[in-house]
């Protein structure tokens, strides 16, 4: 179905304030996003989405259930506005993120991403992300901007890479999850201080000790946790390239 205009209600499920203020900003006349035919509402009986920003916290559960099925059935549209709302951002899986058990009267872990619960439609990630992604989504949702992205589906012989290009193929993977966790600006800057790294070490074990070596000298919580998931992303990628080698006869090992 495609939307002329969209009514929104906007809905902080734990957040700092950081991607609320963006979207105050959003809604100014510098960037006056009524032109595109988006309004905010003061009721989820009015509106068409969700803006939802930060995680899924336990206290917050409840009320946001409420709203979610106080919206009309269609299109009942869910945007994940922030790296906490996309993915649980730095608490993720942490105590906050539980909420009570209707049935078994128990907590249990989640990961505090808005996704856990609600089915989100459009992702906005950043932290914060600024007013110009918020457009784009949005624009994206109406029909108004093309994808600068299309999926491609291959089919076929199982596809290898060359070794030469191993490192650019890494970097490509880095980028598409770095992204959702820090944003496109904060993240592509910290990739880029990642693979220098990755120039350095000789083996997993020396990156690690440059990885904590970087994180000792880094004041910024937000950086610290995203060289963390920059590692933990590369090993998985370094192992899935692996095990696709070892499915070939006569192509040696990776040296990382």
């Amino acid at each position: 179905m495609k939307l002329r205009s969209v009514w929104v209600f906007h809905l902080n499920t734990g957040a700092c304030n950081g991607c609320d203020i963006e979207i105050l900003d959003v809604l100014t006349p510098y960037y006056d996003i009524e032109r595109l035919g988006v309004k905010l509402v003061s009721t989820p009986r009015h509106a068409h989405a969700l803006l939802v920003t930060g995680p899924l916290t336990r206290q917050t559960y409840y009320a946001a259930k409420r709203a979610y099925e106080a919206m009309p059935p269609k299109p009942r549209i869910v945007i994940a506005i922030g790296t906490c709302a996309c993915s649980g951002g730095i608490f993720y899986d942490s105590y906050s993120i539980r909420r009570e058990s209707e049935r078994l009267r128990l907590e249990y872990p989640r990961t505090g991403g808005t996704s856990e619960f609600l089915p989100v439609d459009v992702y906005i990630p950043g932290c914060p992300p600024r007013p110009e992604e918020i457009l784009y989504g949005l624009a994206l949702l109406l029909g108004l901007a093309k994808k600068k992205l299309s999926p491609r589906h291959y089919v076929g012989e199982e596809f290898i890479l060359p070794r030469t290009q191993f490192k650019a193929w890494v970097e490509v993977i880095l980028k598409a999850k770095i992204r959702k966790e820090l944003g496109y600006f904060d993240g592509y800057k910290l990739l880029e201080r990642f693979m220098e790294l990755v120039d350095i070490a000789e083996t997993p074990e020396a990156l690690q000790r440059l990885v904590e070596e970087a994180k000792t000298r880094e004041k910024d919580s937000r950086i610290r946790y995203g060289l963390d998931k920059l590692y933990s992303y590369y090993l998985e990628v370094v192992r899935t390239y692996e095990a696709l080698l070892n499915q070939k006869r006569g192509i040696p090992r990776i040296q990382k």
